[in-house]
């Protein structure tokens, strides 16, 4: 199998979390630019990654969500098969992959041109970023201090708003989020996975 990667895409290193912490068998390959518009050339017809080329198998799975869940249930899965815990471990995907989305989102707003900018576009990404890591301040004593299904997505989230959306200041506004955040940057999975050019 081949994982097409970009090392900055928040949502690609999920997929390398799991890949590196269940020692599974996945090529990582660097998905080629089409060109200047940044689109993703390989199976993936949205152009984007990552992407799962499952080999034998002619079927490739895109959206980072499908393809962690494939890639958990090769091996020791995290993630429920069933119940009330499945729904939480979603849910909390789902909350680390709405923080990444809001700070991408806000990245390729304030990269235009600045007499494109929309301020108040702008200002909804900043909005949904605060709130997202105040609630995630109040709820975290509920999700795992090691890697699961929820959990990776927070991490690599955070991550991300470091890297794109450090005016935010979200230790600042999250410390419990920070001291929970700070089990996983000594796993080697965190550190092999981390590519990102701050302090």
């Amino acid at each position: 199998m081949k994982l097409y990667d970009s090392p900055l895409s928040p949502f690609a290193r999920k997929c390398k979390i799991i890949i590196e912490a269940k020692d599974l068998d996945v090529e990582v390959v660097a998905a080629e630019k089409d060109g200047a518009n940044g689109y993703a050339a390989g199976p993936n017809p949205l152009g984007k990654v990552p992407c799962l080329d499952r080999g034998e198998c002619d079927v490739p799975l895109f959206d980072s969500p499908l393809i962690c869940e494939y890639l958990d249930s090769l091996k020791d899965p995290w993630l429920a098969k069933e119940g009330e815990d499945r729904w939480k471990a979603y849910r909390m995907h789902r909350i680390g992959d709405g923080l990444a989305e809001a700070v991408y989102n806000r990245r390729y707003e304030v990269v235009r041109d600045q007499k494109l900018h929309w301020p108040d576009i702008i200002e909804r990404h900043d909005t949904a970023i605060r709130t997202v890591v105040s609630y995630l301040d109040d709820i975290i004593k509920y999700v795992p201090t090691n890697w699961s299904f929820g959990s990776v997505a927070v991490v690599c989230a955070l991550d991300y708003t470091d890297f794109r959306a450090d005016h935010i200041g979200w230790r600042e506004l999250a410390p419990n989020v920070s001291e929970w955040h700070k089990a996983f940057k000594v796993l080697p999975e965190y550190q092999s996975t981390f590519a990102y050019d701050v302090n």
